[in-house]
């Protein structure tokens, strides 16, 4: 009994913990970047997905219908399958660095240790940190993806120059979403509108609740820093100043994005004018 109770011991240690963790950190970013291709490919995949989404659009602002035709809608939902499946992983790896930065917390309250470990540990507190905003800003970018993929295609159309049908359509696309009608338009310029909207009401949204919790984090590590001291002090007083920061960042990206939901047509048409 007494073996089978310290093998348990052993297993849950923070430092077995912290090894099984970075494990399996590296094998879902590994995953991230392998697997949503290969779960989401059909006819389209990201080696083709610019080319289709090119030729899809230009037959559907030629159509001028607000339904997508086959080939661009191919072109859609696989985009919204691989954006989904990223953000799955996303939210994977950023719970799998949340219990990361968890068990190297508990560790380094448990044993300090000297100058040396301390360095390691701060090391260490940088590296996950890295890896989290990392994680957080990839699931916010694929769920974006995945909630407005039409949208979030548009930019390939003006990546890598255009000629021929395209130069054209973006010519007719640019005239316009200059006039930008207060009403009416063209069923298929209405619909990118529209698109254009959610997808930064997406993003908008997702940064005021990220704004929120990191506002509410850097307030409850500042009162921690207050009453504690030495290096957890220390500790507290960086993570709330670092909190405040990224708060800030997410209230002008939230700030910023709600603005271009509220006035759409306006934002498409810088995005075509270059601006965006």
């Amino acid at each position: 009994m007494k073996r089978f109770n310290a093998a348990v011991r052993t297993a849950a240690s923070p430092q077995r913990q912290i090894s099984t963790l970075t494990a399996l950190a590296g094998v879902v970013l590994l995953s991230f970047f392998f697997v949503p291709d290969a779960l989401a490919r059909t006819s389209v995949s990201t080696a083709n997905v610019s080319d289709s989404f090119r030729r899809g659009f230009v037959v559907h602002w030629q159509s001028g219908s607000h339904d997508l035709p086959p080939q661009l809608e191919t072109t859609v939902v696989f985009w919204y399958r691989f954006h989904l499946v990223k953000a799955g992983i996303s939210a994977l790896l950023l719970a799998v660095t949340v219990a990361l930065g968890v068990a190297l917390w508990r560790h380094f309250r448990q044993r300090p240790g000297g100058r040396s470990a301390r360095r390691r540990h701060w090391l260490s507190c940088v590296m996950v940190g890295m890896l989290g905003l990392f994680a957080l800003v990839a699931l916010m970018a694929n769920v974006q993806g995945a909630t407005a993929p039409f949208a979030s295609l548009l930019p390939m159309l003006t990546t890598g120059g255009a000629d021929g049908e395209l130069a054209a359509t973006l010519t007719q696309v640019r005239h316009q979403a200059n006039a930008q009608p207060s009403s009416g338009g063209s069923p298929v310029f209405a619909y990118m509108v529209r698109e254009f909207a959610v997808y930064h009401a997406v993003l908008a949204a997702m940064s005021g609740v990220i704004t929120c919790v990191l506002a509410g984090t850097s307030v409850m590590l500042w009162k921690r820093s207050r009453v504690s001291g030495g290096q957890l002090k220390r500790s507290s007083a960086t993570g709330a100043a670092v909190s405040a920061l990224l708060a800030a960042g997410a209230l002008v990206i939230a700030l910023s994005n709600a603005a271009n939901a509220a006035n759409s047509p306006q934002a498409l048409a810088h995005f075509f004018a270059g601006s965006w």
